[in-house]
């Protein structure tokens, strides 16, 4: 059985009585943390089919409509190489 944090807590609260040390105090405050981190309330599973429906729908649809349009190619770099000379590389500016 699923139980909320507040009847977790109530439960944990209950077995351990009265008690109110610091260690019990420190146990409580990790639990509740814990519990707060854990919890996000998504249906993961809805989540995943609803994602992969998206996907299959694009990826069927692609082909049905001819394919998506080709990326264009970045342009080629400019060749600075025989601009360069080997005594460019050494000499001093300044």
């Amino acid at each position: 059985m699923v139980k909320t944090k507040e009847e977790l807590l109530g439960s944990f609260k209950a077995r351990l009585g009265e008690d109110t040390s610091d260690e019990t105090i420190t146990l409580m405050e990790d639990l509740s943390d814990t519990l707060d981190l854990t919890k996000d309330n998504v249906d993961w599973k809805q989540k995943y089919e609803e994602n992969d429906k998206a996907w299959r729908e694009k990826y069927t649809s692609r082909f049905a409509e001819g394919g998506a349009p080709a990326p264009e190619p970045d342009p080629e770099p400019e060749d600075n190489s025989s601009k360069i000379t080997y005594n460019d590389l050494f000499s001093e500016k300044e």
